[in-house]
């Protein structure tokens, strides 16, 4: 059985996502460049968001198989 661990993908995507969302923030913001500058800020937001769900996905994964130890 093929195993991934979706804890470290999902820790990988949502730090992509958010060094790309605020680097796109900061950008539009100094350069007064918003419609430009939005497609990169939703795009690292979505990021961040799927790699959140992989992360808790292994989270409660990992709780429910150690959890029931009492």
């Amino acid at each position: 059985m093929r195993s991934f661990n979706s804890g470290t993908a999902g820790t990988l995507m949502m730090l992509i996502g958010v060094l790309l969302a605020a680097s796109s923030i900061w950008t539009a913001i100094t350069r007064a460049d918003w419609p430009r500058a939005l497609p990169s800020i939703l795009i690292g937001l979505s990021l961040t968001a799927v790699g959140y769900s992989l992360f808790a996905r292994s989270r409660r994964t990992r709780h429910d198989a150690h959890g029931d130890e009492d």
